[in-house]
């Protein structure tokens, strides 16, 4: 076949396959530009020779891999380049190109007792064509992001650290919700410890700076109650056994909007040095509280998991199940169902779902720093909670490929990530395809 009409024919079967209704010159130019900015985003996030997480900085003791200053100060300069588009269900397009992360500073701990640290982020757009926005890479008119997520001053007294202000928070329920170009950080005043193999945290939250802005805004206001000034109480603990194994649990409750309750469990069996059995199970109840600010609802949420490991490989099977009272709520970070996926999380009211995860670590087949999942996840008995009306099944796969370049080599600390994912709603026009490139880079010292 010659290579033109080849070509033809391979971004044709690649459109069906993401069930875009679209031409074959549209499917051409989408093909180019999302290889393009793949490579683009290899090559320009090289040439900045700096470091990247994502994540900012916590309260603790030095870190071997930060930049040292004088007076024992403790510098990080993360950057990461992101490109993200998709065609959402309804034909509409979501595109963005940035390049930022973070720099920071954290002090010494004074007399071991107290330390300061702040940190400023940065998604300096690329390109944001107007009209295609809502990646959250971007402010929703498709402006860059500059803010300062983090700046906290920590007092530790007895093995237990209290923060203040922006900082921050890693649980179930609150978390960095870190899957763009900089993190979810919070106003918040917490406490954090531990005694041996176990855990905790626990606070008052005030303010969430989401992903896609540079403004903090009161977490009831987050949570869907537009002019309110409500916070969050939090605790939560974690207790760790048998090599990976756990019992966590959380509280979260949202003044007048409503309150969470998490626990989780895992526990891992290992039948010889290649072969591990993992179960787990997690449970969140949820109701409105108060002055039920975004309604008044009572609704739950329940996970199991199964994963096999032998070798290089892994395969899981989950199954969730959602109340039918409401759609499992998770303003505060990222939702931690079983099955959160790329573009969705199958926690409708009423929804029962399940998907099955594949792992490959390509080590061992010769090809070391590369590995890859497939992710399919399919939802069934959907409902709108406000009338019962039945709403369409869903499914969606995932395909990841993360390559961390080798230790030695001038490009240590590179991680390169591609991430393309199919989501189909019965119904609807078309499949809703979601692209990623993304490049990080952690310097060590």
């Amino acid at each position: 076949m010659p290579w033109n009409k080849q070509h033809s024919a391979v971004a044709n079967s690649s459109c069906a396959v993401a069930g875009i209704a679209r031409g074959p010159v549209h499917c051409h130019r989408k093909l180019a530009r999302c290889v393009g900015f793949a490579v683009l985003a290899a090559c320009a996030g090289a040439s900045l020779g700096a470091g990247l997480t994502g994540q900012g900085l916590y309260p603790g003791d030095p870190d071997a891999s930060a930049i040292k200053l004088p007076g024992d100060f403790e510098a990080v300069i993360r950057p990461r380049m992101f490109y993200k588009n998709t065609d959402t269900l309804t034909g509409g397009e979501q595109e963005a190109w940035v390049i930022g992360g973070l720099a920071g500073l954290r002090s010494p701990w004074v007399a071991d007792l107290f330390q300061f640290g702040a940190v400023g982020y940065i998604s300096q757009k690329l390109s944001g064509p107007a009209g295609k926005g809502g990646t959250l890479l971007l402010q929703p008119d498709q402006s860059s992001i500059y803010v300062l997520g983090e700046a906290w001053g920590a007092l530790r007294v007895a093995g237990q650290t209290i923060t203040g202000y922006r900082q921050l928070i890693d649980r179930p329920f609150i978390n960095t919700w870190d899957n763009r170009e900089i993190p979810q950080t919070f106003e918040a005043y917490s406490l954090t410890g531990a005694a041996g193999p176990l855990s905790y945290t626990g606070g008052y939250l005030t303010k969430v700076k989401t992903r896609g802005s540079e403004d903090f805004l009161w977490a009831s206001q987050v949570a869907g109650a537009p002019g309110s000034q409500k916070g969050v109480i939090y605790a939560g603990a974690t207790y760790a056994f048998a090599n990976s194994g756990y019992i966590k649990l959380d509280e979260v409750y949202s003044t007048d909007v409503f309150n969470t309750f998490y626990i989780e469990g895992r526990y891992p069996f290992s039948f010889d040095d290649k072969t591990r059995l993992t179960l787990g199970a997690q449970y969140f109840p949820q109701k409105s509280v108060g002055d039920d600010l975004i309604g008044n609802f009572s609704t739950w949420g329940y996970g199991l998991n199964a994963a096999l490991s032998y070798g290089a490989v892994t395969g899981q099977l989950y199954y969730t199940q959602t109340g039918t009272g409401f759609t499992t709520q998770s303003p505060y970070g990222d939702n931690p169902s079983y099955l959160n996926l790329q573009q969705i999380v199958f926690n409708t009211a009423g929804e029962k779902a399940w998907g099955f995860k594949g792992l490959v670590d390509f080590a061992t087949l010769g090809v070391p720093g590369l590995t890859g999942y497939v992710f399919y996840a399919s939802g069934k008995d959907r409902i709108n909670s406000a009338n019962g009306a039945p709403l369409p099944n869903h499914h969606e796969t995932d395909l990841r490929a993360d390559y961390a370049f080798a230790k030695g080599t001038w490009a240590e600390g590179f991680v390169a990530t591609f991430r393309y994912s199919w989501l189909h709603q019965d119904g609807s026009p078309q499949t809703q395809t979601d692209l990623r490139a993304i490049l990080n880079y952690v310097v060590r010292f």
